[in-house]
């Protein structure tokens, strides 16, 4: 048992290290106060929260850095151990995102028994923003049920809003509160409600 325990403790989403790493940098550069600014940190692994160190490896740490830089949201650059890093505007706006999202889904301590849906009907043609929704919502720990409905137990109003203004998807989301559904005892669980 403790053997599956660890298997399951090691599969670590890119996502998840890549939100890591831009919450780090953005941290760091917030506390400087200017976009632009490059951080500048003695191990990659630093950038990382401390409760989190132990559970990434310093290579999926720089993988993370080295594919955010790829897609323009941060320039890294390694100078002997140290790494030279400074957000991108896009990688600024992102991070903004975030911690917007992170402070907006705060949990209350008791559930009102709702579960909340958003749904999307984001067409073909605009397919890369439909991954970047999906891929925020996963983020922020909303469940998919199909592929274009997510589900969280508590008040998301302000994200669906964050999400229509940031992605331009005005008329093509729905935003729903529903009492009860069928066979929902496998939400309640991964949730952690009752």
């Amino acid at each position: 048992m403790q053997r599956k325990k660890n298997i399951v403790k090691s599969k670590i989403s890119y996502g998840e290290i890549a939100k890591h790493v831009l919450r780090g940098v953005g941290m760091g550069i917030a506390v400087v106060g200017a976009v632009g600014v490059a951080m500048v940190c003695p191990g990659i692994v630093h950038l990382i929260p401390k409760e989190y160190q132990k559970r990434y490896s310093y290579k999926s740490v720089r993988q993370a850095v080295l594919r955010l830089d790829k897609k323009g949201w941060i320039v890294a650059r390694q100078m002997g151990t140290q790494w030279k890093i400074h957000l991108s505007k896009k990688g600024w706006d992102e991070f903004r995102a975030y911690e917007f999202a992170r402070k907006q889904l705060e949990i209350p301590k008791t559930w009102d028994k709702k579960w909340r849906l958003l749904i999307f009907d984001i067409p073909e043609k605009r397919k890369f923003i439909r991954e970047k929704v999906r891929r925020f919502l996963r983020s922020l720990n909303f469940h998919r049920l199909q592929d274009s409905v997510w589900v969280y137990p508590y008040e998301c109003q302000d994200i669906l809003d964050l999400l229509r203004t940031r992605y331009e998807i005005r008329f093509e989301a729905l935003y729903l509160t529903v009492h009860s559904f069928d066979h929902d005892h496998w939400l309640r669980k991964q949730f952690e409600v009752k």
